[in-house]
């Protein structure tokens, strides 16, 4: 075969690759290329002189090193080159053979486009820009022979004129970039698009599309329905990405290079940044709300994210499995379900395991008491108490104060005794939950946290309102500094002393659970002034007003308050100082503290009342030691005055928790109603700073203060 012929079959090659209207590089560099073509011929006699042989051509050179690793897609995903079809000749089909094969054991790297703008450098040929395909390459060149090369060479005579033919192609207009661009910068686009579209297939699953298409259907993102085209899109696409028989990196050099832009690019798009989210395992009801506040950050509380029906599907058909289903059917517990070889505290001196105290027939007294009087008496640590003065025990009496409210805790276990476990405490189906359905102390706290707000920080001035369906008045956190800067919504940080109001509630009747919060941290001790703070209680608007309830936290101690009338106008409360002085803090609460006597589940505050059961949470139970250890002190006659969640996903086995959106709806809508035996009382993590006081009988009789 003639070299015309051989670049005849390649131009028809090309023409076939350029019906696919896409066109690609692939990672093998120009030297290679070209030396692969050199060393591929069985023969290639020497011409003209010893450093060059018949093939070793500059135009050549240059058109294989410039356009010899072109390549496309075919209908089947599998690559093609300039070389693949060649292959009715010894001598070049052999060349296009190796060629071929060396291309394709690279990956594609970019895309190929030519510019008007290098063609008329290159001078192939004239053009213009009317032309509807454009040579790259020079198809041809004559030579005349003087009489010095003639002797020199001694292959050709002189005065002789010979014709050379090269590699050249037929571009089609379409693969030529008009606008003025550099190839670099038309090129980055294809390839950026690539990259994202390749990010985008492989970190958002299919999964997690259906899930926002579905909450976008229910109404449950702010202005969802217009980013629902998009998803579905990037939805068939991950579909057949899922079922392609392409490799997978082809498929999305194929499909990045026909989509928009913004399809690729998906992930960067603000419904992106949800899937991504999804994706990663954040909490389905967190990822919403970041959705909304996004969308609409004045009204993004305004919805709620529901969980789908396929993911209740799943849940179920999870639960009916593996056994649980009697396990999610609780109770509260009560008395008479503890037996003594299941509770026990560890009496750490002799390493024996003790049984709980039990304490029955006893009557509580009824005469109240003021905290003050308690200042002077024992303090011991609840290690302490546990060890060495619980077990000689007969009777003990708990002081029920007020600002204790968050710490009214329920153990609650599941209705069928033989019930599959589902905590991860495998050894028993036992639970416990505190005021307010948390699975820890301070429902203000928690209500912060559970909305984004920080609660670790120096200093804490949190608020909570409207946790009934009338009250929809828009109240503001405020704090004055001692410098006079004024922390509120419309100047929310003070990046000297690192004040920040993170959380900005402004209608209540959208918050699901009930309850607005408002929220003000320091989180540094170094960067606040000296001087007083004033924290207050600003009514911006009135609807139906209540009142509120207010937490300020320092040194690991929580001051309550509550204000239990409504606010009129745009009433400003102040409801304490705190005074920093050489790095301590002093409080003069403005408003009194929430500690006078109320009823809480049943029982009178600051009264005595009996306690028939002392016991660790069912995490330390036996040879359990599974996350935070509480202590639970059951109290004669503490009954919930609402109903009671009957677990948390906290606590759940991982396998469980794989489901954890529908377990999360599960556990707040399946609540459990108060029964006259339940086994209720007050609870205390030891992690978290706390007191009570406690009346003791038994060898001796004793008033203690017991620290955790």
């Amino acid at each position: 075969m003639e070299f015309k012929l051989f670049n005849a079959q390649i131009q028809k090659q090309f023409a076939l690759m350029c019906e696919s209207k896409k066109l690609f590089r692939a990672n093998i560099s120009r030297h290679e290329l070209w030396e692969i073509y050199l060393k591929a011929f069985p023969s290639d006699p020497i011409f003209r002189n010893p450093e060059s042989t018949q093939h070793n051509c500059n135009y050549c050179n240059n058109f294989i090193r410039r356009y010899g690793n072109i390549v496309s897609i075919n209908k089947n995903g599998k690559i093609e080159t300039l070389f693949s079809s060649i292959v009715d000749d010894e001598v070049y089909g052999a060349v296009s053979k190796k060629l071929d094969e060396a291309i394709k054991l690279t990956e594609i790297n970019n895309v190929f486009f030519e510019t008007y703008t290098s063609l008329r450098l290159l001078a192939y040929e004239s053009c213009d820009t009317n032309q509807k395909t454009y040579r790259i390459g020079i198809s041809h060149n004559h030579k005349r022979y003087t009489r010095e090369e003639a002797e020199l060479f001694g292959v050709v005579k002189a005065n002789e004129i010979r014709t050379f033919h090269h590699f050249h192609l037929d571009l089609p207009k379409q693969f030529v970039d008009m606008s003025g661009k550099s190839t670099e910068a038309v090129t980055s686009i294809y390839r950026d698009k690539y990259n994202t579209f390749k990010r985008l297939m492989e970190e958002i699953p299919s999964d997690t599309l259906s899930l926002v298409i579905d909450l976008i259907n229910q109404g449950s993102l702010l202005d969802g329905t217009s980013h629902l085209h998009s998803v579905k899109e990037v939805l068939k696409w991950k579909l057949l990405y899922n079922s392609t028989k392409f490799e997978k990196d082809i498929f999305c050099w194929n499909v990045s290079y026909e989509i928009e832009e913004r399809t690729a690019k998906f992930k960067n798009s603000l419904v992106g940044a949800l899937c991504t989210e999804l994706a990663e395992g954040l909490e389905l009801n967190k990822a919403c709300e970041n959705w909304n506040k996004r969308a609409d950050p004045v009204n993004y509380h305004k919805v709620t994210a529901p969980i789908t029906q396929r993911q209740i599907e799943e849940a179920k058909k999870f639960v009916e499995k593996n056994g649980y289903s009697d396990s999610f059917n609780r109770r509260l517990a009560n008395i008479d379900d503890i037996k003594a070889s299941e509770i026990k505290h560890i009496n750490a001196g002799d390493g024996e395991i003790k049984e709980v105290s039990i304490f029955d027939n006893v009557k509580s007294t009824t005469s109240r008491h003021k905290r003050s009087k308690f200042d002077n008496i024992e303090e011991v640590s609840i290690t302490k108490f546990m060890k060495d003065i619980l077990p000689s025990c007969t009777l003990v009496e708990i002081l029920l104060e007020q600002k204790q409210e968050n710490n009214l805790v329920s153990l609650t276990t599941s209705i069928n005794k033989e019930s599959k476990p589902i905590f991860k405490w495998t050894d028993n189906n036992y639970s416990w939950t505190f005021n307010g359905n948390l699975a820890g102390k301070s429902q203000i706290k928690e209500a912060v946290r559970s909305k984004g707000g920080k609660v670790d920080g120096i200093l804490r001035f949190s608020i909570m309102w409207a946790e009934n369906d009338g009250d929809n008045s828009d109240l503001d956190a405020r704090c004055k500094e001692p410098r006079g800067n004024l922390i509120y919504f419309s100047n929310r940080v003070n990046k000297i002393t690192g004040g920040n109001l993170d959380i900005d509630i402004t209608r209540p009747k959208s918050q699901m659970p009930k309850g607005a919060v408002e929220n003000i941290t320091f989180p540094k001790l170094n960067k606040m002034d000296d001087g007083v703070y004033k924290f207050i209680v600003d009514q911006y608007r009135a609807d139906n007003s209540k009142g509120f309830k207010a937490e300020i936290e320092f040194n690991g101690e929580t001051y309550f308050y509550e204000y239990n009338k409504p606010l009129r106008g745009k009433e400003k409360i102040q409801v304490a100082e705190v005074t920093l002085k050489n790095g301590e803090f002093t409080i003069n609460h403005k408003l009194p503290e929430s500690n006078n006597s109320k009823t809480l589940w049943n029982l009178e505050t600051n009264q005595f009342h009996k306690v028939n059961l002392v016991c660790l949470t069912p995490n330390h139970w036996g040879d359990n030691q599974v996350g935070n250890l509480h202590y639970i002190f059951g109290i004669d006659g503490c009954k919930t005055s609402t109903a009671t969640r009957g677990f948390h996903n906290e606590h759940l086995l991982p396998d469980i928790l794989k489901h954890k959106k529908v377990m999360e709806v599960l556990g707040s809508t399946t609540l459990i109603e108060a029964t006259d035996k339940q086994l209720s009382g007050l609870g205390f993590n030891s992690t978290v700073k706390d007191e009570i006081i406690l009346r003791c009988k038994g060898s001796f009789n004793r008033m203690l203060k017991i620290k955790f």
